[in-house]
């Protein structure tokens, strides 16, 4: 695990190269504070930081030099160890047992093919010198940021936006589209980011570089692995419950067993739900089954308050699981003293989220520590894959009050009414088609560009590691294979005992199996909370807070009024602007949010200019 970096510039405009990717690698030193390094291959110029999980001997990193390709490379591949005894069978010598060595090797002799091998979640950069290749993991686990700068001629790349404004080429003008997809969906939509000039790497894409005739880099972008459309439609119409559940429950195990293994303690946050609650069991199980059977299983709740639900059912399935289990409760100040870091953390303008202010804590017990996300996303977990229609009236609604108080330009909305519109034609052709609609969107757009961006930022702002065991390769083909009446309940028929829609059938009949009797049907038949739920309180008291510092005169000819609701939404998008334009990633040492429209004011006033020019 670690951060990445780099510059391919095949020109002859190569001076200070190195120390721009040295600067850019400093930028993500929270990411990897166990080793650092660049190294230079022809136009190439990759760089890395270091979290060290396994091997920490023979794991540096860029991987490769002198007369072989550079290897940048963040993440893990946990079926490594397979995939080192069919290198080792085909006769290569490897020197550790770290997966950096592994992937160099396997990417070396089978090139992009080698990425339909890989379990795991990683983004990586591979450059013989001459042209450049990046690749990312098929769900977007991992981040990749580049741009195209100095006319196309040179390619900047690295894990967070931070790192990239090191270089000056990248342009600080904001994307009016994707602050327009924020505003009515709450995510960015397709390749978009918050500047104009910066994209993300496509999950599941790769992106070829390498120069032309006239100077300027051609840019190749596919796809290495299908899009869950493609795997949709193969499900078993015979597949009854229970045999769907002890294959849900096969697969995750065998990922549990493969994503706690670490160099170090692994741990797992536990809300109390049946995602964390379920996975939390199956590590004590593999814990059982391994030859470090007494090794304490770390778990970890947040909630605003003692009482809350969240904490009081977490306590029940630590106590029933054995586990060490560790609480955190912040109170209304703490998450306004953390709101500054967040904007700098989760690079958009955003309260303070469970990744960020339980990472230090977490990171002080664990370097890795699992997570339930994806499992909603894949087996049908949100009341939008239930009840779709009220959920695209909420974003069709926001989307006119964009539009009928010309608060935005029609041109900014295209990717959204797009979006709109695809949900529009398939609601016309039956509740089902949009409901699968919507499926495809939170198992897409959602869940990259929404959550797991956000767990990675905030979780690696500590040097803390996140792994995502639901989101593997064999379990999205499962998921994706199932009747739709295995995920959510039929309205008639199949409603949990207090009445409401069962979501997440299949997995919650695995959970049954796999929890300890004393606190499994507790857990399964529990109405879901959503995440945030769990700080409700005080993101209330900050909202407040925070809108009481908004300037009252000035907001009719605040340049991005259009695009924010509320007035903490302004504070939070300004403080965004005045970081990342006027101090490319970064606050002052002596920054406090109070002086932001006081002593800050003409610094934020001039960023916003550079923020907004046509």
């Amino acid at each position: 695990m670690c951060g990445i970096a780099g510059i391919f510039s095949p020109g002859d405009e190569r001076e200070g190269l190195d120390a721009r990717v040295a600067a850019m690698v400093r930028c993500l030193h929270h990411r990897g504070p166990d080793d650092a390094g660049h190294r230079r291959l022809g136009a190439a110029c990759l760089g890395s930081t270091r979290l060290s999980l396994l091997d920490f001997a023979h794991g540096e990193q860029p991987l490769g030099g002198g007369d072989r390709p550079l290897l940048a490379y963040n993440g893990e591949i946990y079926n490594h160890a397979t995939l080192r005894r069919e290198l080792e069978a085909e006769g290569v010598a490897l020197r550790g047992h770290c997966d950096t060595e592994v992937l160099w090797q396997l990417v070396a002799r089978r090139g992009e093919a080698a990425f339909d091998a890989l379990d795991g979640m990683w983004a990586l950069a591979w450059s013989d010198g001459e042209s450049l290749l990046l690749a990312r993991d098929p769900f977007g686990i991992k981040p990749l940021l580049y741009a195209l700068v100095d006319d196309g001629r040179r390619l900047v790349f690295a894990s967070e936006l931070k790192a990239l404004l090191v270089d000056p080429g990248v342009g600080r003008r904001l994307d009016r589209a994707t602050l327009c997809d924020r505003a009515v969906f709450g995510w960015t939509l397709g390749d978009k980011t918050i500047f104009e000039g910066v994209r993300t790497l496509p999950p599941g894409s790769l992106l070829r570089a390498h120069p032309g005739p006239d100077g300027r880099l051609r840019i190749e972008l596919e796809r290495h692995a299908p899009r869950s459309e493609d795997l949709l439609g193969t499900a078993d119409p015979d597949l009854d419950l229970e045999s769907a559940a002890a294959r849900l429950l096969d697969a995750l195990r065998a990922s549990v067993r493969l994503q706690r293994l670490a160099d170090h303690p692994v741990g797992a946050f536990l809300s109390g739900g049946v995602d964390s609650s379920l996975l939390a069991a199956l590590m004590v199980e593999a814990r059982a089954e391994s030859a470090h059977g007494d090794t304490p299983i770390h778990t970890f709740s947040t909630a605003h308050e003692p009482d809350h639900p969240d904490l009081a059912m977490a306590r029940r399935v630590a106590a029933a699981l054995g586990t060490e289990h560790h609480e955190m409760v912040p109170r209304p100040r703490d998450l306004l003293a953390a709101v500054p870091d967040t904007v700098v953390a989760l690079e958009r303008p955003e309260l303070p989220s469970i990744a960020e202010m339980m990472a230090p804590a977490i990171r002080r017990q664990v370097k890795a520590v699992l997570c339930g996300d994806g499992a909603d996303e894949l087996f049908g977990g949100y009341i939008v894959h239930a009840h779709p229609a009220s959920w695209l009236q909420n974003f069709a609604g926001r989307y006119n009050l964009l539009i009928r108080t010309e608060r935005a330009l029609v041109d900014d909305t295209q990717d959204s009414i797009a979006l709109l519109q695809r949900f529009g034609a398939a609601a016309r052709e039956g509740e089902d088609s949009l409901r699968q609609a919507m499926y495809l969107h939170c198992l897409a757009e959602q869940l990259s560009a929404g959550h797991l961006e956000r767990w990675d930022l905030g979780t690696m702002a500590h040097g803390l590691e996140l792994r995502v065991p639901y989101l593997t390769p064999s379990l999205r083909r499962l998921a994706l294979g199932l009747p739709w009446s295995l995920r959510i309940g039929d309205p008639i028929g199949r409603r949990a005992a207090d009445g409401r829609l069962e979501t997440k059938r299949t997995l919650r009949r695995a959970a049954l199996d796999a929890l300890p009797p004393a606190v499994a049907s507790a857990v399964v038949e529990r109405r879901k909370l959503a995440a945030p739920h769990a700080y409700s309180h005080p993101y209330r008291v900050l909202e407040r807070y925070l809108a009481r510092l908004a300037p009252r005169r000035s907001d009719p000819e605040h340049p991005l009024r259009p695009y924010v609701d509320a007035p903490h939404e302004r504070v939070l998008l300004d403080l965004f602007v005045f970081a990342f334009v006027a101090h490319d990633g970064r606050l002052p040492d002596d920054f406090r949010l109070e002086d932001l429209y006081g002593r800050h004011g003409d610094e934020l006033t001039d960023a916003l200019q550079v923020a907004t020019e046509t």
